[in-house]
Order: structure tokens, then C-alpha cells, then sequence
């Protein structure tokens, strides 16, 4: 057993949000709290959505043209109450919109809560390895 089938069934869509390069897609999965922290590839820290939505479009979306993920076979997912959270690796796949590729490998924490009847990513962890992978 891998975890609640339902957020199973969510983190694919998530992570297909993020492929489309457009922010207004990825929005309604995310909590919009102001305490809350996100941590990505660059800068160090977002600490609020408002942030981290702005610099993901400016570092991410901006300079790309295209963004594929491919979820490893390892997602897992936890759940305690309303409270969750599902980690998995990743290759990232990305075309600059000067035609230049380029391939990551990476590891993907989010922790959701159960709000209104739905699954909300309330904290989020995206690093990349320092060595190979």
C-alpha cells in the first residue's frame, strides 16, 4: 500500500499543472495562507504563496517554453487525519525558449490538509541532489 488512493490520484494532476507554464492552473491547488513557506530550486525560501507564485513565473515560466515532469515509481503517501504528505522523485525535462535543452533530477515534498473537502498543499519542498543521482 502506497498511500491514500485519492492524493495519489492528485499529485499527478499537480504536477501536470506545473507543465503547462501557466500559474492560473497551479493556483487552485495551493493554499493561499500568508504564514505558510514554500522551498524550491532557487531562491532559498518563498514565504508565502504570493511569492512563490511570482518568482516561479519569473525563474521557471518566463525564460521556458516547455516543462515535463516524469514522477518516479517511488510517490508515497501518508495521511494522519486531515493532515498528509506524499513524496516522490523526479526528471524534469526543459526547453528555454532559446531551444536549449536541459534534464534535472529531483525530489518533491508537499504536505497537504483536507480543507473544505478537498486537498490543499499547504507547505512544499522541491531540491535537487548536489552529486549524481
Amino acid at each position: 500500500d502506497r498511500g491514500d488512493p485519492a492524493i495519489r490520484a492528485l499529485v499527478p494532476k499537480i504536477v501536470a499543472a506545473w507543465q503547462t507554464l501557466d500559474i492560473t492552473k497551479v493556483d487552485p491547488y495551493y493554499a493561499k495562507d500568508a504564514e505558510l513557506a514554500f522551498f524550491d530550486l532557487a531562491p532559498m525560501k518563498y514565504v508565502n504563496w504570493t511569492e512563490y507564485r511570482a518568482g516561479v513565473r519569473k525563474m521557471f515560466f518566463e525564460p521556458n517554453k516547455s516543462l515535463t515532469f516524469t514522477i518516479k515509481d517511488d510517490l508515497a503517501v501518508h495521511r494522519r487525519g486531515l493532515v498528509a504528505w506524499a513524496t516522490f522523485t523526479f526528471g524534469a525535462d526543459v526547453v528555454s525558449k532559446d531551444d536549449k535543452p536541459a534534464h534535472l533530477d529531483g525530489r518533491w515534498t508537499m504536505v497537504l490538509e483536507q480543507r473544505g473537502g478537498r486537498w490543499t498543499v499547504v507547505h512544499e519542498h522541491v531540491s535537487v541532489p548536489l552529486g549524481p543521482s
